[in-house]
């Protein structure tokens, strides 16, 4: 057969420096087989690979994808671990993600599946899976593997990847994924100047490696776990993480970096804080709360409640000396039932609090009044990225604890004793004033995440139906309920007295059937919006089903349909005034799933508005 020569930069790249002088470098077709060449040597080049040209001026083959090449290093450190049983290692987990942009990631990860099957197979099939965006799958000599997708329906299927060699019956098919991965508004988010990005893996006694290679222009800023390697990947910067979870599976990271390129940001926006700037107070506040837990690791003990620092250094005593009758007596009388059902898992968690230090301004009163609430913010040692919050009640001349959770942001982590929490939506008792649902001007495409919440209010019917029918509904649905002048704690709708509740969401979408499975009722959603000047915007509103909306009391919208939530549906002009805005959606359900979203989609100074 004759041999044909290939365009260099058609067939498989060769990185510089090009060989010059006496050898030549020649890239052909031979038999089916992509080969590269040089006088001395010549390698075969498979699909998914490519021809590197050695220190020796010879070409090495390596995998087409500097984050597999990456992983497949990581993987020998793994191994090399494994062997030296150091720990108790009954997991791996290998993460690689490459941030494409605020909602796109790429990730390359390694897991491993058994061989099930009674004799040796070079055949592994991936259970019922979401159907990934341009997958690719190689093992972990980095060979890249054929596969078969079984659609089940448009979003899931079955994998089937075919190994160059078998693999015996009990031993391990090794694996690593290759795709695109949607990132959503709980894994990349931005924060004042900072953007942050958190995953993890929480299983139990699993060995973690999580490698971030951040956009071109990033500047890393803080992690809230110790560092291995900070170098760059084609170009970007890079940053690993190695993280073993333990008994208490602890595994999820986060790390702030600035993005010059996406907002215009600089070094001179760093907030004081990341630089070292801790005032007078904040040191002190720091320092004492070292040193009482160095004594209560020793064996001291500590009871005091005078201020939330002093109460979160008590509950760390009772959580390590495990005294769950000292941790009661620290926990509001609210959450008290709550925590005696509890006690063991809470105390567990209060007791990896050890490990955390305060963060922020200590900016508690001297003599708050009774039901007084101040959340606490927590960073692991060495960061000042807010790792856990704790939410202290001052009663009866002294602080108490009445919530404890991992937290993410401080403006998302205040909410009060827990009465229902289900797929994503967290609804609190309790005290509801409008700071929990208060924001510091809107970002544009951030959905409103946390809310003031009232209801469900059942629509009254005759009860000669077995439901009320949707015209009874809407004339429900126009009958005003309650004032919109001025927020109100308590109010009454007909013969009911009803509380307003504080709502926090994980997603965008809020759907109230995880908390609320009922049909044909009306409920209510207040937030406060604090602008720095008068401005106009469009709000993007879904909802399930009818909504209206109100801004400062005026009714801008209203929309009497059935549907399912859908962000964006309705594009609702406002205008927003200089300082505190209050805005109110009413939503009524017909029957079935309900919910809602909304958020601003743009916005402009009002001096800038045009005819």
């Amino acid at each position: 057969m004759r041999t044909k020569t290939v365009i260099l930069c058609a067939a498989v790249l060769l990185t510089v420096p090009i060989i010059t002088f006496a050898q030549k470098t020649e890239v052909s077709v031979k038999k089916g087989k992509v080969i590269a060449a040089t006088e001395m040597t010549s390698v075969a080049i498979e699909a998914g690979r490519k021809a590197v040209l050695a220190p020796d001026k010879n070409p090495v083959v390596a995998v087409d994808d500097p984050m597999v090449d990456d992983l497949i290093e990581i993987y020998k450190w793994v191994e090399a671990e494994k062997q030296a049983a150091r720990e108790k290692i009954d997991y791996t987990s290998i993460q690689i993600h490459r941030i494409e942009s605020e909602t796109l990631l790429k990730g390359a990860n390694l897991f491993e599946m058994p061989n099930l099957k009674s004799e040796p197979s070079d055949t592994c099939c991936i259970g019922l899976t979401s159907i990934l965006e341009q997958p690719q799958y190689y093992d972990v000599q980095g060979n890249l593997l054929a596969f078969d997708l079984e659609k089940v329906d448009s979003r899931q299927g079955y994998y089937y990847l075919h190994f160059p060699e078998p693999v015996q019956p009990g031993e391990k098919f090794k694996i690593i994924s290759v795709s695109k991965l949607n990132a959503s508004e709980e894994e990349i988010w931005k924060e004042g100047p900072l953007w942050n990005i958190r995953l993890g893996n929480c299983t139990k006694n699993s060995l973690n490696y999580f490698r971030i290679i951040l956009p071109k222009s990033a500047i890393f800023v803080d992690s809230s776990r110790p560092v291995m390697i900070t170098d760059d990947s084609d170009g970007r910067p890079a940053v690993t993480i190695r993280n073993y979870t333990g008994e208490y599976a602890d595994g999820m990271y986060q790390i702030a970096f600035l993005w010059p390129e996406k907002d215009g940001t600089t070094l001179a926006d760093l907030p004081p804080q990341y630089r070292g700037l801790r005032d007078k107070a904040e040191e002190e506040v720091v320092e004492r709360g070292r040193l009482e837990i160095a004594k209560i690791l020793s064996g001291g003990t500590y009871k005091e409640q005078n201020t939330p620092l002093e109460t979160l250094l008590s509950v760390y005593s009772a959580a390590v000396h495990k005294n769950s009758e000292d941790f009661l007596n620290l926990v509001s009388p609210e959450l008290r039932e709550f925590a005696s059902e509890q006690t063991d898992d809470i105390m567990e968690f209060a007791s990896r609090l050890v490990d955390y230090e305060f963060l922020g301004t200590p900016d508690w009163p001297d003599e708050p009044e009774k039901g007084y609430e101040h959340p606490v913010y927590l960073c692991r040692e060495g960061s000042l990225i807010c790792e856990a919050t704790l939410v202290m009640d001052y009663q009866d001349g002294k602080w108490c604890l009445r919530g404890l959770e991992a937290g993410r942001k401080k403006t998302e982590s205040t909410e009060s004793t827990v009465s229902k929490a289900a797929g994503g939506v967290t609804i609190s008792k309790g005290k509801a004033d409008l700071i929990a649902a208060t924001y510091d001007g809107l970002e544009p495409g951030k959905f409103m995440r946390r809310w003031l919440f009232l209801g469900p209010v059942h629509v009254p019917w005759d009860g000669e139906s077995f439901f009320p029918d949707e015209e009874t509904s809407n004339k429900f649905f126009d009958t005003k309920l309650l004032g919109l002048e001025r927020f109100e704690p308590k109010v009454r709708i007909g013969e009911k007295d009803y509380e307003w509740t504080t709502l926090y969401s994980e997603y965008g979408v809020i759907e109230l059937t995880q908390v609320f499975d009922t049909w044909f009722v009306v409920a209510y959603a207040w937030a406060q919006i604090n602008m720095a000047e008068e401005s106009t915007g469009v709000l993007g509103i879904g909802s399930d089903d009818c909504v209206k909306v109100w801004l400062n009391g005026e009714l801008v919208h209203e929309n009497v349909v059935g549907r399912g939530v859908m962000p964006d549906s309705d594009h609702v002009p406002v205008t927003f005034k200089k300082g505190r805005n209050q805005l109110v959606l009413k939503i009524l359900n017909y029957g079935g799933p309900w919910g809602f979203a909304c958020r601003l989609l743009s916005t402009e100074p009002a001096s800038q508005k045009t005819d």
